[in-house]
């Protein structure tokens, strides 16, 4: 439990951790202490996972309360983020210095340190992990001491997936491209046949190809087609799949504005992202049909 009583959940909340204790440093230093004295240590980051990985018998470290920082370095094309930033804060950020990530994952709330340990993917076959975009990373050992590992140095590619194992990841140095337009186009009902038996060419169409599927139906309910908007369109029609009539989001609701930001809708996070737009077939009705989706999509 947190200090308060409240039980500490995954963001799915099928997972309930049971720690000895929560630390919540506020510094690199406090980190650094608090470490060097528990017998057992698992850092928590913002949950966005669905396995007990992160919990422990023992001291169960949260990093909210550390600095949220962000350096972008226009001269390496990089920027240093601490370990507690969300993708979502991020990305604004390095969009006005002129900057993107080259991959992203799907979700604003899920933090850059968590995501890039945990070797979460993004949703491209030519796009690499998050964990790739990683330069750099300093963190906390088990005796407390503060250590920073590049790319270059021995076992550096050990140290960016290491699921927490290697000590307490305080930063990271990103890699950063320029910035660029993404256009989205949604199509429905993919012949699962199709999606099975060609699933190179489907998921290698565009710069982003994200499959939803509720397995009620022998079809992919939707294809979320993401294009860089210098690139060619992507024209899913050999496939079998229908342009959309109207908007797609994995909304439980009628109204999209009344979703949090965890369902994947359009919120404040969203309208931050200047650089992200979408775009949908015009439907030939009268009105738009809205489909609604079960499942959301793992980042």
């Amino acid at each position: 439990m947190d200090d308060d009583g409240t039980v500490l959940r995954n963001w799915a909340g099928n997972i309930a951790f049971s720690p000895a204790s929560v630390a919540r440093p506020s510094s690199v230093a406090e980190l650094a202490e608090t470490v060097a004295r528990a017998r057992r240590v698992r850092v928590l980051g913002t949950g966005h996972s669905f396995s007990p990985v992160a919990d422990t018998d023992g001291t169960l470290v949260l990093l909210d309360a550390m600095p949220r920082t962000i350096e972008v370095d226009p001269v390496s094309s990089t920027v240093r983020v601490a370990a507690g930033v969300r993708w979502g804060e991020l990305a604004p950020v390095v969009h006005e210095h002129g900057f993107a990530l080259a991959n992203m994952g799907s979700l604003p709330h899920i933090s850059v340190a968590g995501s890039a340990s945990t070797g979460t993917h993004g949703s491209g076959s030519a796009l690499g992990c998050l964990a790739t975009s990683v330069v750099a990373l300093e963190l906390v050992t088990a005796d407390g001491s503060v250590r920073e590992v590049a790319d270059g140095d021995p076992d550096f590619d050990g140290c960016v997936v290491a699921l927490g194992t290697l000590g307490v990841v305080t930063s990271l140095r990103l890699r950063l491209v320029p910035a660029f337009d993404v256009e989205q186009t949604v199509w429905d009902d993919l012949p699962l046949d199709v999606a099975t038996e060609r699933f190179d060419e489907v998921m290698a169409s565009a710069y982003s190809v994200s499959l939803f599927t509720t397995w009620r139906r022998d079809v992919v309910e939707q294809v979320w087609v993401k294009r860089r908007t210098t690139d060619p369109e992507a024209d899913m029609g050999w496939t079998g799949a229908s342009p959309a009539d109207g908007p797609r989001h994995p909304v439980p609701a009628t109204d999209a504005a009344a979703c949090t930001q965890q369902d994947g809708a359009p919120g404040p996070w969203f309208e931050r992202l200047p650089h992200f737009r979408l775009k949908f077939t015009p439907s030939s009705k009268a009105e738009l049909q809205t489909k609604y989706m079960l499942p959301r999509k793992h980042a």
